[in-house]
């Protein structure tokens, strides 16, 4: 299947897109001629123990053409991180071996791994996805841990996508659970991509939405039927997903699919892992920050007469950013210095075009917290702070303190720039019922 298949819209040429993907069940077979086709006759298998199970599980040995060990596998720790170290060993592994590819059989951090690592061994991969959790299987960057902080960096997409919906279905269901929980933030980080623009101009296309729209709406109508592993509802949910990773490759970075709600739960990851925490399933987190941006544009919409925040100056920033941020701060402060260089321009903006905008703002409509938790309960997928193990105070810290690692504008910053925060943060958390 060609990416055309799965997408209405036409798309631009000369994009660096997956070039096969696909979505259905007892596709194990084709595992054999997508790496002859797209990754070589000798490509490298990445994999975690559970991933490496669960392909096994499928009884796919024989047709699948999957090393049972040896110098053909290169097994990664169990619940491994997208960092530096894993990418190193990674590259280390393709090298020594001479192969022609990379197949990663995985989700998020496994195929965030396996991307990274082609890039810089300049090799091809294919990804065979063993969960529909995560919207990155077909986008053009990966996520990696890089000095603790959880930065997004270019990489090229894979040349082929298998997601075969029998698998799919025997995966945990918190983990599809997760997968729609990253699917709902769609319409609020487009929302902040546009903010951006409209405060920055750094650039909006209407595209990268269009691509996914009507997959969204699908996965959404079908979301019931995730916890009782309803293969329409799981192949469902992958095209939308794999289509997300589309828009961002068409837009030319992650904006279409991850604004202030992502910056929560990156957060709440990178801190995690600063405390020795186990972490959360990133879609699980998504979704619950997705009801708190969704609450915190509806009362900015609402906002009539802000009261505008003195300028702030740099060296009074930097200080607090140090005391908030901890260890983490160093590797902050390039990030957070680039978007307050912005601040008087953004300021004049907003005082003199207030009204319009929130007219503007008003007429993206943006689904409630409501309606997201609602959708997000159907799936079984956490829809309270509660549900994730989050204290109230922790997400009061986290919206205070999120926009600061990322130099990308969001609903986060607005809500600074126009003196609803930290005063509002409180009322954000009760608006979104969670």
């Amino acid at each position: 299947m060609k990416l055309m298949d799965l997408c209405s819209e036409t798309l631009p040429g000369g994009l660096d897109l997956s070039e096969e993907i696909l979505i259905g069940a007892k596709l194990c077979g084709e595992i054999p001629r997508l790496a002859a086709e797209h990754v070589g006759r000798r490509p490298l298998w990445l994999a975690d123990p559970r991933t490496w199970d669960a392909l096994g599980r499928a009884d796919t040995l024989r047709v699948s053409g999957r090393p049972e060990n040896g110098p053909g596998l290169h097994l990664l720790p169990d619940e491994p991180h997208a960092n530096t170290e894993q990418i190193g060993l990674t590259c280390a592994a393709v090298e020594a071996g001479g192969f022609s590819g990379i197949i990663a059989v995985g989700a998020g951090t496994v195929n965030d791994i396996a991307k990274m690592a082609a890039t810089l061994s300049g090799v091809p991969y294919m990804a065979f996805g063993t969960a529909a959790s995560m919207n990155g299987y077909a986008s053009g960057i990966a996520a990696i841990l890089v000095d603790g902080l959880k930065t997004t960096i270019a990489a090229r997409p894979p040349r082929a996508i298998i997601l075969d919906s029998e698998i799919l279905c025997q995966a945990p269901p918190a983990l599809a659970a997760a997968g729609l929980g990253d699917l709902l933030s769609k319409p609020v980080s487009t929302a902040d991509w546009w903010l951006g623009n409209r405060l920055e101009g750094s650039g909006f296309e209407a595209l990268p939405g269009r691509i996914v729209d009507e997959a969204v709406a699908h996965a959404t109508e079908h979301a019931a039927g995730l916890p009782a592993g309803d293969r329409d509802a799981h192949e469902a949910l992958a095209r939308a997903l794999v289509l997300s990773g589309v828009s961002m490759v068409v837009a030319g970075s992650s904006s279409p699919a991850s604004g202030g709600e992502h910056l929560l739960s990156h957060l709440w990851d990178m801190e995690a892992l600063v405390c020795g925490r186990e972490l959360r399933l990133h879609g699980a987190q998504v979704g619950v920050a997705t009801c708190l941006c969704a609450a915190l544009y509806q009362l900015l919409v609402e906002l009539e007469n802000p009261e505008f925040p003195k300028t702030p100056n740099w060296p009074r920033t930097s200080e607090r950013i140090r005391i908030a941020h901890g260890e983490l701060a160093e590797a902050i402060l390039p990030q957070a210095e680039k978007k307050f260089s912005g601040f008087a321009a953004r300021s004049a903006l907003l005082r003199a075009e207030w009204p319009q905008m929130r007219a503007e703002l008003a007429g993206l409509a943006l689904p409630s917290a409501a309606e997201v938790r609602t959708v997000l309960q159907a799936a079984g997928a956490p829809a309270s702070l509660d549900a994730l193990g989050i204290e109230s105070d922790e997400a009061f810290d986290a919206l205070a303190r999120a926009r600061d690692i990322r130099d990308r504008y969001t609903v986060l910053d607005l809500a600074f720039e126009l003196g609803f925060f930290p005063g509002g943060i409180r009322q954000v958390i009760l608006t979104a019922g969670v």
